[in-house]
């Protein structure tokens, strides 16, 4: 969760692990340099001039009379957040202009949720709005009282109110249109607020941008984006590469980024909690991490000079993580390997947690390309990833361009030892619970295979019901970003596994080997690609002594010719893959599990499936490579790898 420290305010923006964001004192001479922004940017009309209004002609007045109520509810806001003795030492992870952003390692998000408000803190809410709304009658044409309103409706969830506030506002007006979509995102109808974001862009005076990805991509995202020769195309396809989940309706993704610029600009003008003017910094921030979700004070120790310690703490959802795809998507989806496209949730860059499953994480899968005539036929296996992998898998998360964490080392060690002991020293009890919990019934859970075409933008699907299972899809050879989902409506939570793949058409006369298919050790070897599908392991990880069956097809054969198969394995994992190459010859002649054998050719013309079983028994615990090499008489060999892990 990001904080932000002003003189006498401080902000946290929780991401999936905390943040904190710290604002410098302005008297010191080292303080960070806003960061500098589009002269487009600065110059841009925040909102459409409020009505100066020939039929009142107090309006001026009036505007500043609902601007002194909007300020006084956040002082009162600000000066009565509870406060809490604590401090933030160490140094940033990242400065943003006049802030610093620091994540707070080690938080328990499971245990997090939005603190109820305080009860004087709805009471004065519901007198501005009063205020605000006796004023908004006198100059119902005053767009930033729109906005206001609108706003603070929408921090206690009154979005009907909002909507029916809104669509007194007429027809035609972009403000008006892009407030109404504000309301739908808020209400999750997610396909109704990208269209009235699409229809406000179309009303927007020209020279007028709604969205500006220059404050929201990192460095090389937006080195990417910025050299694209065509980048309204690029930015639909990174929105549609964000959508958090293909099996929910609607991309949320997309349309909470517009309701956050709808969110700045109802800000720009307005009085913050923090208790510092509004700059590109915080336009940053806001777009980046999004609106808070509870506010705290925190109280530093006193350091023996005049200096105000005290800070303010703005929370989002410790769930936060990055949704946004990785740099190399932008060029080319397809080229993304497996493994490559995580869900970022430590050091997000930006942060949304989905509202319908902030607990989203990874599936594991197993995906393998086969052909059929000029079409491609993708197969995947899938399980939801087990919790220790998921864990281990999150310390090794790649950290975002900017960010050094000098903390991680020392926030385990004192996390663990506060796990051990309580502010005394001695060791905690956990009491025993009277009655044993049971735990809730869950509901169904959908599942999905998602190919999208990276040229056209189709997306072709075939759709379950289940946690793990596998699925076949058919569609015409070419580049695609293949997704795996699942979700539970009712436990609000989901696992999904993203990359791309691309096939190419197969010119006559040439052979071809389709993916590696690792499928369970026991049972009977199968004949064919249907009977080994169910038997697919969803990740290719085998516990040391046990077998696996490994399985392929050939095309192009000769009626009658043979081929030398070799089997062997190598030490390392999909870096391992990658260096070398997914078609160059890797197996050493002293590769262990090494299997070579005749095959003998095929009676008739198409598809030649074959399987075999290996023992493992000889390899330690560790990460390999599988390999297998078919040799054709007169041709080039052909050859495929796959990643394969052994545990204890």
């Amino acid at each position: 969760m990001p904080t932000f420290i002003t003189t006498r305010a401080k902000l946290i923006l929780p991401a999936a692990a905390s943040a904190v964001l710290i604002l410098w004192p302005a008297v010191l001479s080292a303080a960070p340099a806003v960061l500098p922004v589009s002269t487009e940017i600065a110059t841009a009309s925040a909102l459409p001039a409020h009505d100066q209004g020939a039929s009142n002609p107090d309006s001026v007045s009036l505007h500043e009379e609902a601007k002194e109520a909007q300020a006084r509810f956040e002082r009162f806001r600000e000066a009565r957040i509870p406060p809490e003795l604590g401090g933030f030492g160490g140094g940033c992870d990242e400065l943003v202009g006049r802030f610093c952003l620091r994540f707070e390692d080690g938080e328990d998000e499971s245990e997090w949720s939005v603190p109820e408000e305080p009860v004087e803190f709805g009471m004065a809410r519901v007198r501005v709005l009063r205020e605000l709304r006796e004023v908004h009658n006198q100059i119902p044409g005053d767009s930033w009282i729109l906005g206001q309103r609108v706003f603070y409706m929408g921090e206690v969830g009154d979005w009907r109110g909002a909507e029916n506030l809104i669509r007194r506002c007429g027809g035609g007006n972009w403000w008006c249109t892009s407030l109404l979509g504000f309301v739908r995102h808020g209400q999750g109808d997610w396909n109704t607020a990208a269209d009235l974001f699409t229809l406000a862009k179309s009303q927007m005076p020209e020279g007028e941008n709604f969205l500006h990805l220059a404050l929201l991509l990192d460095p090389d995202a937006l080195e990417v984006y910025e050299g694209s020769s065509d980048q309204e195309a690029a930015e639909e396809r990174l929105w549609l590469l964000s959508d958090p989940l293909y099996l929910v309706d609607g991309n949320d993704r997309m349309t909470e980024q517009y309701a956050r610029a709808v969110l700045v600009r109802m800000r720009r003008d307005s009085v913050n909690p923090y208790g510092v003017d509004w700059g590109d910094d915080i336009e940053e921030l806001t777009l980046r991490y999004g609106a808070e979700k509870a506010w705290e004070r925190r109280r530093a120790i006193p350091n023996g000079t005049l200096q105000d310690t005290r800070s303010i703490v703005g929370r989002h959802h410790p769930k936060s993580q990055e949704f946004l795809p990785p740099d190399e998507a932008l060029v080319d989806p397809a080229e993304v390997a497996a493994g490559d496209w995580t869900l970022e949730q430590e050091r997000p860059w930006t942060g949304y947690a989905p509202p319908y499953a902030p607990d989203l994480n990874a599936l594991e899968t197993q995906v393998a390309r086969f052909r059929r005539g000029d079409s491609l036929l993708v197969a995947g296996a899938f399980a939801p990833e087990e919790e220790d992998v998921a864990t281990d898998a999150r310390r090794q998360q790649t950290r975002n361009p900017r960010i050094v964490d000098f903390r991680a080392r020392r926030n385990q060690d004192r996390g663990a030892q506060q796990a051990r002991t309580n502010p005394f020293g001695r060791p905690i009890e956990e009491p025993e619970p009277f009655f044993p919990e049971e735990p809730e019934p869950e509901g169904p859970v959908q599942s999905g295979l998602f190919l999208i075409d990276t040229e056209s933008g189709v997306t072709h699907k075939v759709l379950g019901e289940g946690p793990s299972g596998a699925f076949q899809l058919k569609v015409p050879n070419g580049r695609y970003v293949v997704g795996i989902e699942a979700f539970s409506p009712d436990a609000k939570q989901a696992w999904r596994d993203r990359h791309g793949l691309w096939q190419d058409p197969l010119f006559p006369g040439l052979a071809a080997m389709s993916d590696l298919l690792i499928l369970e050790g026991g049972g009977e070897i199968p004949t064919s690609l249907d009977e080994a599908l169910p038997t697919a392991l969803p990740a290719v990880r085998v516990r040391v002594g046990e077998s696996i069956k490994v399985a392929w097809e050939l095309y192009g054969l000769a009626i009658g010719e043979s081929a030398s198969v070799r089997i062997g394995v190598d030490q390392g994992g999909p870096g391992f893959i990658r260096r070398l190459g997914a078609f160059l010859r890797v197996l050493e002649p002293d590769s262990p599990v090494v299997i070579t054998f005749e095959d003998a050719g095929p009676d008739v013309l198409g598809t030649v499936f074959r399987a075999v079983r290996l023992g493992l028994a000889d390899l330690e615990p560790g990460e390999y490579t599988l390999t297998v090499e078919i040799e054709l008489p007169g041709r080039e060999t052909m050859a495929q790898s796959r990643p394969l892990l052994i545990v204890p």
